[in-house]
């Protein structure tokens, strides 16, 4: 897991060859008024998911075995949980149509604001979408990069 400012995201662009142009999509595009949505950068391999949501109290920690998750929001502040893939009780399989599967487990938090960006990779379990003081909408951009 990685968790930085913006404009720091360069410095992390080695560690998978399609980060150079996710990256270049996040710090280019105009995420303020992108609409919700999926907007595709270079077919499947890497796209964007734009979306609009009201935090919640509770959550499960997910993983993902074909995509790294970029995730970054343009409005509201969000906590995502975080712990490394070990031997967490599994609450939904592994879902490969979705790329996804559900843990239980306690973990540690994040706060996801304006400025920051958040990249999980295949072993990083995590809990996006929590409210931090209250529930407040978030729009939230994740940036999908095929591992």
């Amino acid at each position: 897991m990685i968790f930085d400012y913006i404009k720091n995201m360069d410095k992390y662009k080695n560690l998978n060859p399609r980060f150079e142009k996710a990256f270049a999509f996040i710090q280019t595009a105009d995420l303020e008024n992108l609409p919700v949505g999926k907007h595709m950068i270079e077919g499947d391999d890497i796209y964007a998911s734009v979306t609009k949501y009201k935090t919640k109290t509770e959550g499960y920690l997910e993983a993902h075995v074909k995509y790294i998750d970029i995730q970054l929001i343009t409005k509201g502040i969000e906590q995502i949980g975080f712990f490394g893939l070990e031997d967490q009780e599994i609450r939904d399989h592994y879902d490969d149509e979705k790329d996804i599967a559900f843990y239980f487990g306690d973990c540690e938090h994040l706060i996801l604001q304006p400025g920051l960006f958040a990249i999980f990779f295949p072993k990083d379990l995590h809990k996006p979408g929590i409210s931090v003081y209250s529930p407040v909408e978030v729009k939230k951009i994740v940036v999908k990069v095929r591992v």
